[in-house]
């Protein structure tokens, strides 16, 4: 490990074998699935969605079954080896004998290999899903994505999510509108019901005029864009860290050794004990901290990135509703009382859009 080199359970991992060299090798076939994967869960959908997606499909899991599972999908979208790189000795042996393992929660040291293998997913793809995991799993809002719409239009009034809902189901003036399901929950929000074409001809319209303007866009993005590529001050910050941590647990180790190898004043070990503890937590949580900070500032990049590059990709104007450049870009739209749609791009930026423009669709 201290070596880095890399071993992987190829029988029952998904997109990679054993290379001549030993270096784990690209399958290309199994790596479709794998990159797949990662798409739908950026598109929105729900580890639980893309399981039963997979199992629909008859598209084997990493043991060659069919039928998944959600767990086997976020330990795809969880594990850092299909960027390229390998934390190694995430578990340790605690008995050989009866080959119980553990956890590694800092008894044994890690190691990260960066580029260890072949990337099947960009590292900046792999970060940016990490962020999403965290993003959902703090809202608690995991959704299956069975509409492209789910769970990115917002009430303005109460906040709550627009639902696709069927309206004269049994006669000749059947259709689907979106409206706020809280509506449905005994509140009397006033917030305009939409169809599917209305929001598609919202999001058209704020995209275009993101077009207008992508001369001085992408010339404003590009500072900012540098400055998140600097990680600088947080990498000094972080080795600094680590040392710190290392040494305590070196200290706290001889403060154990010594505590049994001679009588020691308890109450003197115990402060001395909890003193180094303490100092270890204070290192551990900042370093939780700046891993976070640059989570969120791969995940804006990469956002900013991709936003830039489908301004570049559509020219001047888009005319059709495209899922793909929805969900590259949308991130979501709230319905104003007064008809007004707030189109939020994943770069951050925000489009207006007046009813008098969506409901001529």
């Amino acid at each position: 490990m201290q070596d880095g080199k890399v071993s992987l359970p190829y029988k029952h991992f998904l997109g990679y074998m054993k290379g001549p060299d030993g270096i784990p090798a690209i399958v290309e076939e199994e790596a479709e699935i794998v990159r797949l994967i990662y798409r739908l869960f950026l598109y929105g959908k729900a580890p639980s969605a893309i399981a039963a997606m997979l199992t629909d499909e008859s598209i084997p899991t990493p043991g060659g079954k069919i039928g998944w599972r959600p767990n086997a999908v976020i330990a795809i979208l969880t594990n850092e080896k299909y960027s390229g790189n390998a934390l190694l000795q995430k578990k340790y042996t605690v008995d050989f004998l009866s080959k119980k393992q553990k956890v590694n929660e800092g008894e044994v040291p890690q190691y990260f290999v960066r580029g260890s293998h072949p990337a099947i997913i960009e590292p900046e793809i792999f970060d940016l899903v990490q962020y999403e995991m965290k993003q959902r799993k703090d809202s608690g809002r995991w959704t299956s994505s069975v509409h492209p719409f789910s769970g990115k239009i917002f009430c303005g009034e109460c906040g709550g999510v627009y639902g696709s809902k069927i309206w004269h189901t049994n006669d000749e003036y059947r259709r689907a509108v979106w409206q706020c399901n809280e509506k449905y929950r005994g509140r009397h929000c006033t917030t305009p019901h939409l169809t599917e074409e209305q929001i598609q001809a919202a999001f058209l319209a704020a995209f275009n005029i993101q077009l207008d303007g992508k001369a001085e866009i992408l010339a404003a993005y590009d500072k900012l864009l540098r400055v998140l590529t600097d990680n600088t001050a947080l990498d000094a910050e972080a080795a600094t860290l680590k040392e710190e941590c290392e040494v305590v647990m070196e200290l706290t180790r001889k403060a154990v050794q010594e505590n049994a190898a001679s009588a020691l004043d308890q109450d003197e070990y115990r402060q001395r004990y909890e003193g180094l503890v303490a100092r270890y937590e204070t290192a551990s949580a900042r370093l939780s901290e700046i891993e976070t900070q640059r989570l969120e500032r791969s995940a804006k990049r990469t956002n900013i990135t991709r936003f830039l590059q489908s301004l570049v990709k559509y020219g001047d104007m888009v005319t059709e509703f495209d899922e793909e450049l929805w969900y590259i870009t949308a991130d979501s739209v709230t319905v104003h009382e007064d008809g007004r749609l707030a189109v939020k791009f994943r770069d951050g930026s925000e489009v207006t859009i007046s009813q008098e423009i969506w409901r001529a669709a």
